[in-house]
């Protein structure tokens, strides 16, 4: 026989399966349903979507919020590992020091010969220095 927990725990996989994007749209329906209340069953369905809907979003949001604190746990204790985020602003500047301020800019003369292309500049990830 199926427990509580079990069914419970079916609904949950189920549910994190769903688009979350599609499921956001979806508030302002039930939103408007659940403030309008008769005494139905469809109302306390649309109650209980309402807040599984809402718990998805709040699972989300803790999730993206531990995950941000779990990585920079992770690289402080792995002093190899590359940075959660890089800042950009200090690869494009490392960028244009070396290959000069007009390297990302598209040549003036471009090459005549098909074979022939272009060079890019490369972007690396570049670690952020420890007084920063």
């Amino acid at each position: 026989m199926t427990s509580l927990e079990d069914i419970l725990r079916s609904l949950a996989r189920r549910v994190l399966a769903l688009d979350e994007d599609e499921l956001v749209r979806l508030i302002p329906k039930y939103r408007k349903r659940m403030d309008n209340f008769t005494p139905t069953k469809e109302w306390e369905e649309s109650v209980i979507i309402y807040f599984i809907i809402n718990g998805f979003r709040v699972k989300s949001a803790q999730f993206s919020e531990e995950l941000k604190g779990y990585m920079s746990r992770k690289n402080k204790d792995n002093e190899w590992a590359p940075p959660v985020k890089p800042d950009i602003r200090q690869v494009l500047a490392r960028l244009t020091e070396k290959s000069g301020p007009t390297a990302s800019a598209a040549p003036a003369n471009p090459p005549t010969d098909p074979d022939q292309k272009p060079q890019k500049p490369s972007l690396r990830l570049v670690r952020p220095k420890k007084d920063q």
